[in-house]
Order: structure tokens, then C-alpha cells, then sequence
């Protein structure tokens, strides 16, 4: 039976209706697919970790709940409690109070502690003393090593919450995240809203679990910011990416006080106050992250900058601190650019009490300092002028603590009697903080009541301290203060992360990892004494600790305790059967000692687990020479040269090898070669002259 043209044209569907028909049906399926992943209790991404490492509102920090009473609150969002205090407030605010929101990165945070402890905190108790006629809500809103503008992001969202004053300290993290977070900066908000979408669903974290089962997501340009302090750091960006970029420099600071005029704006359409604190760290007591020469330096100058930097270190110059002084300026005047010669200078002047100068010192340590950590002046000098044109009220932090250092030590030199490592301030100085916070608040008449200077509260500030102290745990603050440890030695800082390991054992005097940290702080110092000490202090206690086996082997070793350096790096080995460096520090024991078919093996087994080593095969061809394997320890000589190892003594070895198997000519060719790289080496000399009479 035929079909009519009419009957044909009326059961032909139009492609727009075939493709909002396939839309349609896809949206149904994943949406029943969504439903049952929840039936089944797969959570979305989101609830679980922050993909944008807390930018914006795009994963907001705090979300609604409620309590038994139906009472509605805001509480910090699970997947933000790596970087953020756990904090919770009402959703309205009650009659008579007042809401302040203090921000910025981990200072505010109140690392390496916590909230009780932070300015936050301790604002917290205070201003109730101060004005009792009120109720007083402070949320501690900083992010661990949160910059400018992702404190601004945050501020989008916290004005929702019925702000009436923000108190921001955001000063010292803009170059770390600027460096950590490039990729952030080459995404387009399209595609970031688009990954925000996707992270809320149950069907995109499945499809996670499924395609990268090791929680690798599968989120295109994201990075992951590690607010806990742990190994991870030593696989992360560190000085060692940051080199010397103007250009790149000022970038960032034009985008700092961009966000600081958005901050401003952002506050004020909320009808709420603002107040900025000016920077200020830790210059007397922590070196420079990382400071590079000048790039017109050439081969001669170093050379000489080389010399006067020994020179500066010799036991007589140290000693005479006036003519210490001298070398060091003379350093700076050579190369103005290379931070840690500043720093140095400045510990000189100080020395000998020329205040001034050290502050001049080291002010330009941090000022040229390649991985600025520490905020630097254009930091100071944006919240100045943001703060003058926009009529902000600011506290002056860094004039504050001076004046206080000043009363206390005779010196506005700030260093680690305020501060634990190299911006993060102790407990009494956040107290203070905190104080000096409240103080501009009241001169501005944001904050009513008795001034923090009245004397008739004096006792109830105590009361207060001594309450919230008491709360502390030592435990929990060992755990802080061996985690700012661990962070430092990572950095290299190992002057400044000592006393930090100290603290830990002065709590916990059997706490293993930080006397493994002491220890190698005091042996990456040269001070190999006392560190074997520490490592000794380590091992009495009868517990192992695998960790230190290599490194206390290899400090033996370099202090000839040959044979207990053994006894070591065999545990090290049997403990680690794939690490290449504890074999190849035993071969070199086993060499030094003469146990030549030890020292073989373990060279053989480093060989086999990292190929191509030029130093272990180097040292293999030196056991299997003491063997008698002269042909075998030849291939090997002659693979090390191959590798491009310019060393005369690998050349001189490898005659030596080669006169054994009669091979003259080519003997006499190395001796001449080790000749061209030393021609002062006397044996070297007296091998060719012999080859030379032989031929």
C-alpha cells in the first residue's frame, strides 16, 4: 500500500526537534543516573575537595546548616578545612551585634597554630572587655598561603553575610601563588565555571574514581594547594624556580593594589568598614630565600666575590666584627643585587650596634630577595597609597612592633624573639596584635566602649589570656611548631628551623622527626659534632627510625668513623632495598676499608638501580682495579669520560688501569689528558715522563 506525499511530510520530525529531543533524553538519563549514585551515597567532588583551590565563589567557604532548635548557621564548608579555621555564625544576625570578618593568608590563619591563638582570636576575647554593650562576632576567615585576590574572590562572598567590619592582612603571599598557581592564570572563566559545574555532580566523580583511581582528577589546569605542612613540600615549588624577573615583579604588584581598591569597593557596597595592617617580618633572624648575582657579572668578578665571601668567613675576620664590616661592604658594593650579602652586612652592623645601618641592611636583603616570602616595600607602599587616596584606616604593624622591640631590647630590629620563622608571629606578639587592632578600630569609632589602654580592664585582658591558654595543647602545638620545622629545613632554612626543633623536644623530648630534623639542620650547618650527638640522642631511645640510617652513615663516613658508618648504611640498605645512594655510600665505606668484593656489589647494585651515575661507576672501576679486573674496570673508566666527567683524576686513575693491561700509549694519552686539567699534579707528571721513556 502506498503512502500519501501529505502522510510522508506529516511524520517527518525537523532537526531542531531531533536535537532538542537527544538534548532532552540525555539530560533525563544523566539526571536518573545522578539520582541513583546518590541512592547509592556517592558524594559530588565538590563536598570533598575544592578543585579551585578556594577561588571565589565558585566553591563557597561556608555553607547553611541547621541544628536541632531549626536554628539556621553558616559553618566553614568541609572541603575548605585544609586551608580555613573551623568558624560558624548565625545566619542573621542577632539584634546589637556586631560582625567582623578578618582575612588575608596564614598569619591571619594563625599558623602554625590556630584560630584561638591568631589576632583573630584573641579579638575575639577582647572586645567583649572592652564593650560589653554589645555582641561581638569576629570570624576568622584567612586562608593558608591565600593571596590579594583570592582574598578579594572570598570577600564577594562573605559580604552576603552581614558584615559590618573587615580586617585584612594580606601582604606576604602574592609572589608564592603568583609562581604556584601560573596555570590558574592561563584558564578562561568559561572554562572554570564550567569545571565548577561539573565538580558539584555525582556522575563527574565517579567518572574520577573510574578514569584516575589514585584521586588524580581529571579537571583540566588545576593545582593543589597543600594547606598541611608535610612531605609533599619537597616535591612542590621552591626557591629553586624563582629567578630574578622585573617585568614579572611589577606585574604582580599592579595586581595587588588593583585588589586592594577592589577590596575596598567590595566592602563599601556592603556598607561595611574596612581596615588594612601593614606588613612586617622576620629581617634580623632568617636569611633570604634565594638570591642571585647580576646578570653582567662575569667570570673574573666572580671569582673575586668568591674570594672575598671566604675571606668573610675566615675565623680571623669573624672574629674582628669592624673588619668583617669592611669585607661585607665591599661585597654589596660589588654585586648590589645578591640578597644574602645584605643580609649578612646586616647581621655585622649589628654586631656592633649600628642599628641603623643593619635595618638598612637588611631591608635590602628582603628587597632583592629572588623569592620574596616576605613582603616586600611596593607592598607597603600600595597599602600606603590605596589607603591614603581611598581613605582607609591602617594599622601600623610594623611601626607598632618596632616601638615595642625598641621598649624591650634597646633596638627596632625585628627578629625571632616575635616572630617563629620568617613572618609568622608568636603567640604574644598576635596578643599584641590583636590589642593594636582594636585600638585603631576605637580611633576610628568603629569600636565604642573603654580604650584598651584603661587600666580598670588591665586584669580582665589577663584573666582572658591566661583562659584561652590554658585550652592550648601541647601536643597539638608540638605538631605545629614540627611541621614549621620541616617546612624550613625544606626551604634550606636551617638556622631558623634549629630552635623551632628545639621547641618540639623542649614538649616532646622523644619526638623522633624532630630530632632527626635537628640533626640534619646541624650537619647541613657543618656543625657535624653536635649532629652526631643529635643522632645518637636519636637512636638511645632503642626505637628505630629508618629515616636517619643513610644520613647518619654518611656523617660517620665523613668523620672516618668508618666501620660504625657501616653498621648504618647496611640497615639503610636492608631497610630500602631500591635506594641508590645508601649502596653507593656503602661502597665507598667498604672501599675506604678495603673490603674491595663489598665494595663491588654495592657500587653494582647503585649502577642498577640509576644507570649511567658517573660517580658510581667511577668508584666501581676504582674497586674493580683493586680486584685485579683491569679490563672491566677500562670499559668502565672509559664510559665516565664518555658522560662528559671532566675530572683529572678520573683520567690519571685510568692510566694507572691501562699501564696495567700494557696498554702505553694509551696510558701516556690519559696521563697528558689529566695534565691538560691539573698541570701541577706531580704523580700525574711522574707517569708521563715514565710512559714517555717506555715509548
Amino acid at each position: 500500500m502506498k503512502v500519501s506525499h501529505r502522510a510522508r511530510r506529516r511524520t517527518r520530525v525537523s532537526f531542531r526537534k531531533k536535537l532538542l529531543f537527544s538534548v532532552v533524553t540525555t539530560l533525563l538519563f544523566f539526571a536518573v543516573l545522578e539520582g541513583v549514585l546518590a541512592l547509592l551515597g556517592v558524594a559530588p567532588e565538590s563536598k570533598t575537595k575544592d578543585p579551585f583551590v578556594g577561588f571565589s565563589g565558585l566553591m563557597p567557604l561556608m555553607e547553611l546548616s541547621t541544628n536541632d532548635r531549626g536554628e539556621q548557621f553558616f559553618t566553614t564548608s568541609q572541603n575548605k578545612l585544609h586551608w580555613f579555621n573551623a568558624q560558624t555564625f548565625k545566619k542573621v544576625k542577632s539584634k546589637g551585634t556586631k560582625r567582623i570578618f578578618c582575612m588575608g593568608g596564614s598569619t591571619t590563619y594563625g599558623h602554625p597554630y590556630w584560630d584561638s591563638t591568631s589576632f583573630s582570636g584573641w579579638m575575639r576575647e577582647f572586645l567583649p572587655i572592652v564593650d560589653a554593650s554589645r555582641k561581638w562576632e569576629v570570624i576568622n576567615a584567612g586562608g593558608i598561603s591565600y593571596a590579594s585576590y583570592r582574598v578579594a574572590a572570598l570577600m564577594e562572598e562573605l559580604v552576603q553575610y552581614e558584615p559590618d567590619v573587615f580586617v585584612i592582612y594580606s601582604v606576604h603571599n602574592e609572589f608564592l601563588e603568583r609562581r604556584t598557581y601560573q596555570n590558574m592564570f592561563e584558564t578562561s572563566m568559561l572554562q572554570l565555571h564550567t569545571q565548577a559545574v561539573f565538580a558539584r555532580t555525582r556522575v563527574w566523580s565517579l567518572a574520577n574514581r573510574i578514569l584516575k583511581p589514585t584521586s588524580e582528577s581529571i579537571l583540566p589546569n588545576i593545582d593543589v594547594l597543600n594547606g598541611e605542612v608535610n612531605e609533599i613540600l619537597n616535591h612542590t615549588v621552591g626557591p629553586v624556580d624563582y629567578h630574578r624577573d622585573v617585568d614579572w615583579r611589577s606585574k604582580v604588584i599592579l595586581h595587588y593594589e588593583t585588589n586592594l581598591r577592589r577590596m575596598v569597593a567590595i566592602a563599601r557596597q556592603a556598607g561595611a568598614k574596612i581596615v588594612f595592617i601593614t606588613p612586617t617580618s622576620n629581617e634580623k633572624d632568617c636569611s633570604p630565600f634565594k638570591s642571585e648575582h647580576g646578570q653582567n657579572m662575569s667570570s673574573e668578578q666572580m671569582d673575586q666575590l668568591l674570594d672575598i665571601v671566604r675571606q668573610s668567613e675566615s675565623p680571623e675576620i669573624v672574629a674582628d666584627r669592624k673588619t668583617q664590616v669592611t669585607v661585607l661592604e665591599s661585597l654589596t658594593q660589588l654585586d648590589p643585587t645578591y640578597a644574602d650579602y645584605h643580609y649578612r652586612l646586616g647581621q655585622a652592623y649589628f654586631a656592633i650596634d649600628r642599628h641603623a645601618d643593619a635595618k638598612l641592611a637588611f631591608s635590602r636583603a628582603i628587597n632583592e630577595d629572588v623569592c620574596p616570602l616576605r613582603a616586600i616595600d611596593e607592598i607597603r607602599n600600595s597599602i600606603d597609597r590605596v589607603a591614603h587616596e581611598l581613605r582607609v584606616p591602617v594599622v601600623d604593624f610594623e611601626q607598632h612592633l618596632r616601638h615595642l622591640s625598641d621598649v624591650e631590647y634597646g633596638h627596632t630590629i625585628l627578629g625571632e624573639s616575635y616572630f617563629l620563622d620568617h613572618v609568622h608571629p608568636t603567640i604574644e606578639v598576635n596578643w599584641q596584635l590583636a590589642l593594636w587592632i582594636i585600638d585603631k578600630l576605637q580611633t576610628e569609632s568603629i569600636v565604642a566602649g573603654k580604650r584598651v589602654s584603661d587600666v580598670s580592664i588591665a586584669d580582665e585582658f589577663i584573666n582572658a589570656e591566661k583562659r584561652v591558654l590554658s585550652t592550648v595543647d601541647r601536643g597539638s602545638q608540638a605538631f605545629a611548631l614540627r611541621n614549621l620545622a620541616k617546612v624550613l629545613h625544606w626551604a634550606g632554612k636551617f638556622e631558623e628551623a634549629i630552635p623551632r626543633a628545639r621547641d618540639v623536644l623542649n614538649i616532646i623530648p622523644d619526638d623522633q622527626e624532630s630530632r632527626f630534623i635537628l640533626a640534619r639542620c646541624l650537619s647541613n650547618l657543618g656543625r657535624k659534632e653536635d649532629a652526631i650527638q643529635e643522632y645518637r640522642n636519636l637512636f638511645a631511645s632503642g626505637v628505630d627510625y629508618p629515616r636517619a640510617h643513610m644520613h647518619f652513615g654518611e656523617l660517620l663516613a665523613e668523620t672516618g668513623s668508618m666501620e660504625q658508618a657501616k653498621a648504618y648504611l647496611l640497615m639503610a640498605v636492608l631497610h630500602d632495598p631500591k635506594n641508590a645512594r645508601a649502596f653507593y655510600l656503602l661502597g665507598l665505606v667498604h672501599l675506604d676499608l678495603r673490603e674491595f668484593e663489598f665494595a663491588a656489589e654495592s657500587f653494582e647494585e647503585s649502577k642498577r638501580l640509576v644507570v649511567d651515575n658517573s660517580q658510581t661507576l667511577f668508584y666501581l672501576a676504582k674497586a674493580k682495579v683493586a680486584l685485579g679486573k683491569h679490563i672491566e674496570a677500562n670499559s668502565l673508566f672509559s664510559k665516565v669520560i664518555a658522560l662528559g666527567s671532566r675530572d683529572a683524576n678520573i683520567h690519571y686513575q685510568y692510566g694507572l688501569s691501562l699501564w696495567e693491561t700494557n696498554e702505553k700509549a694509551e696510558a701516556k694519552r690519559q696521563f697528558e689528558k689529566a695534565l691538560e686539567i691539573d698541570p701541577d699534579w706531580i704523580d700525574a707528571k711522574d707517569m708521563l715522563e715514565l710512559a714517555s721513556k717506555i715509548n
